[in-house]
């Protein structure tokens, strides 16, 4: 958390008097504001619009009150909770005291005109804002970029699409607002929104049900990384379907009727029912907000999910119209909409120099244990690679903290050592994936990391672990150590040379 104090902040409702612009943002989560806030900083006149609340998603419906929510939680033992409604009082105060500060920070940033509305871009590439009283203001620039980010997508089950189910389903938008857990929490969706969050929820005191069509809870991870996530949910209590879905839901005996995935089967029966389920938590996936945009008149190319199709730099098939995050087909967690709002930056201000190649993707579920990911693992990997497991557990530091559940999997390809993916589960995953995002975007072989000197105790040994198994498995077992003899030779003459 970046902020814990409050700010009262008035919302800026004066209209611009300037209507030409360097560049207008539409859109103040992390791509948006990542954008308008570096634009400023490199001279750019920037409108940044917002129709709701600065931050988007992560600060507001995201990445901050989850995880707000997971640690405000990890204190609560057994699924009995302390003060449940207390805790969620307390994660939506944070959360409206970094969006206040937001406002203030961001929206009076250099450079940049904070408005609130609802931007649209017309076919001449000017942008109308329809404000809050229903006026419409409209400003132009050389640049635009869409930042709308997602909604969560809707769900098809008779009984929760209709308005019987007006007080039963919730999805992220309105989650953290409940004043106190539900007795028993279905959710439809075990990715790593479902997973989190029946992890904070059991915690709270609620009896949780998971429902997943996949055959695994993350269905985006390796078998084995499942397996462990999906017993440390059960071990907390927590009901886990996986290859089933949703047929129907009964309000008056609040029943959530089941199904194997791919059957006929309908809420009449023929399935699995689960009784006494007073809320259902949908989280099945997201939808790019870009509908409304006036994109299909502009001449911008939309995927078949309706995701803005973007280049290696973030521009549009319309001239002078960039995306960024999870409205576009690149992908949005708040990390990668971050370094994608710094590839158009650059694109903007340098348009000649070279962005690189594309960013990797990282990804974290901050679940007990945590799951992080990176790069492509598929579930058998290729002949010419060499996949190394380590059993985490068996770190001293996992000694010392408890630990059961832990794994690193990670796929070398030998003679180079190029490291093309890597999962680990275990506590501060995400910390110890970021060695190998560094190392991949740098290309650095896997070999190269002996005799790097890790801490200890801590859970990035289990990296040293993995290094070792790679020399011995590459090469056999006398060329490995002959391998690991001459990279430290090598070490000590650089160090030699260098010091002289």
């Amino acid at each position: 958390m970046r902020f814990t104090g409050s700010v009262t902040t008035v919302p800026p409702e004066a209209t611009p008097t300037r209507r030409r612009f360097d560049a207008i943002v539409v859109g103040a989560g992390s791509g948006g504001l990542t954008v308008a806030v570096g634009l400023g900083r490199f001279g750019r006149d920037v409108l940044l619009v917002e129709r709701e609340h600065m931050g988007g998603d992560c600060t507001n419906t995201g990445c901050i009150p989850s995880k707000t929510l997971l640690h405000e939680t990890s204190a609560c033992a057994g699924g009995a909770g302390n003060d449940p409604a207390a805790i969620l009082a307390t994660v939506r105060a944070r959360r409206d005291a970094l969006r206040d500060h937001e406002v203030e920070e961001f929206g009076g940033a250099e450079g940049v005109t904070f408005v609130y509305g609802r931007g649209r871009l017309d076919p001449d590439r000017t942008v109308s804002i329809t404000r809050g009283d229903g006026t419409v203001w409209q400003a132009t620039a050389d640049n635009i970029v869409l930042a709308t980010g997602s909604s969560p997508r809707r769900v098809a089950v008779p009984g929760l699409d209709d308005d019987g189910a007006e007080g039963v389903v919730l999805t992220n938008e309105d989650l953290f607002d409940v004043q106190a857990p539900p007795a028993h929490l279905a959710i439809l969706g075990g990715g790593s929104i479902g997973v989190e969050m029946a992890t904070a929820f059991r915690r709270l005191g609620s009896s949780v049900t998971v429902v997943e069509l996949a055959e695994q809870v993350l269905p985006g991870v390796l078998p084995e990384a499942a397996r462990i996530i999906t017993d440390a949910l059960t071990g907390l209590g927590v009901a886990v379907h996986t290859g089933v879905r949703a047929t129907g839901y009964r309000p008056d005996g609040r029943r959530l009727e089941l199904a194997p995935a791919g059957s006929a089967a309908s809420a009449n029966g023929g399935g699995t029912t689960v009784h006494g389920v007073d809320r259902v938590l949908v989280a099945i996936g997201r939808t790019p907000n870009t509908a409304g945009l006036g994109l299909s008149e502009l001449g911008v190319e939309l995927d078949d999910r309706g995701a803005v199709v973007v280049d290696g730099r973030g521009r549009t098939s319309a001239k002078g119209v960039w995306a960024v995050g999870d409205m576009t087909n690149k992908g949005g967690t708040t990390h990668q909409a971050s370094v994608w709002g710094r590839r158009i930056i650059q694109s903007i201000v340098h348009p000649y120099l070279p962005v690189g190649d594309e960013p990797l993707r990282p990804t974290v579920t901050f679940a007990d244990p945590e799951v992080a990911t990176i790069g492509e693992q598929p579930v058998a990997p290729p002949d010419d690679v060499i996949r190394i497991v380590v059993d985490g557990s068996a770190i001293d530091r996992s000694y010392t903290d408890s630990v059961d559940r832990s794994i690193l999997v990670v796929d070398v390809r030998p003679p180079t050592g190029e490291v093309l993916g890597a999962t680990i589960v275990g506590p501060r995953a995400g910390e110890v994936i970021t060695t190998f995002s560094l190392a991949m975007k740098t290309g650095i072989g896997f070999h190269r990391w002996y005799g790097t000197v890790i801490p200890y105790p801590t859970y990035s040994e289990v990296i040293t672990e993995a290094v070792e198994r790679y020399l011995d498995e590459a090469a056999g077992d006398v060329t490995g150590h002959v391998a690991r003899w001459a990279t430290g030779w090598w070490g000590r003459a650089r160090s030699r040379v260098s010091g002289m």
